[in-house]
């Protein structure tokens, strides 16, 4: 099979999502991001360090023995200027978040990112909300004006249903990304409708 066609007429809809442990083995050769320190994260063993230092959790997919993705889940927190949760009698300007660390998906793998995403969010739905308090999914949706053309993650989570922390916020070459956060109560709710039914 050729390079460029590894994942040819793969479905990562419905790809299984691996939790990455010590005897999971998988080097990751042939894996093309198109951020290539993510490619270098994972090659040069700093996803597998942080998990063991205990810093995030990984999860992966994959195609047979080939890499198709990875995404690492920490704690963090939601900053906020607005009182977003006003009107549910909340005036906390700071709330408890789950954060997506680092996502990438090899170029060739459409579908692959959105699948650790969504797949990410419902996890933490399901598994985490229920047993600690959590509301919000965060990320640093990564902008690089630098490269051509010019790279802006944030297309890609607003797809996704994530929304800025700080709409008005400028972006600052010190600070080349911007903090998103996904809401989970609607999904939560709706799936608790879905086992009332």
């Amino acid at each position: 099979m050729a390079a460029s066609s590894k994942f040819a007429g793969v479905d990562f809809s419905q790809v299984e999502v691996e939790k990455l442990t010590p005897d999971l083995d998988v080097p990751g050769q042939g894996f093309r991001c198109l951020r290539g320190e993510f490619v270098t994260y994972w090659r040069q063993g700093r996803v597998q360090r942080e998990v063991n230092a205990l810093i995030s959790q990984c999860w992966i997919i994959r195609f047979g023995s080939a890499l198709a993705g990875y995404i690492t889940l920490l704690a963090d927190k939601l900053e906020v200027d607005e009182q977003i949760l006003i009107k549910e009698g909340v005036q906390y300007h700071t709330f408890p978040a789950i954060k997506i660390g680092l996502l990438a998906a090899d170029q060739r793998a459409k579908g692959a990112g959105s699948r650790l995403v969504e797949w990410a969010v419902e996890y933490i739905a399901t598994e985490i909300a229920p047993t600690v308090g959590v509301r919000f999914v965060t990320v640093d949706a990564l902008c690089d004006s630098d490269t051509n053309p010019p790279y802006d993650a944030s297309g890609f989570y607003r797809k996704l249903g994530f929304e800025f922390a700080q709409p008005n916020q400028e972006l600052l070459s010190s600070i080349p990304y911007r903090t998103m956060y996904f809401d989970l109560k609607p999904l939560i709710e709706q799936l608790n409708e879905n086992l009332d039914d």
